[in-house]
């Protein structure tokens, strides 16, 4: 539960990122709809961003990329 929690923060955080940088258009991100100043929203994804990444990487290092037999 905690990884898919994670994989959704990340996702709204950096396809929010990508959507403001790029030109700010139509979207689905959820911060894009609350209607904060440009550098709230950006600091708001990038934040999105880091904790999603940070509870993806809860786990520790996957077996597969441990490597070893």
């Amino acid at each position: 539960m905690v990884k898919a929690v994670g994989l959704v923060m990340a996702v709204q955080g950096g396809g929010g990122l990508i959507n403001n940088v790029a030109g700010g258009g139509k979207s689905w991100f959820v911060l894009n709809h609350l209607g904060l100043p440009t550098s709230l929203t950006l600091l708001g994804h990038v934040l999105l961003l880091v904790a999603g990444l940070a509870l993806l990487g809860r786990g520790g290092v996957p077996a597969w990329l441990k490597g070893g037999d």
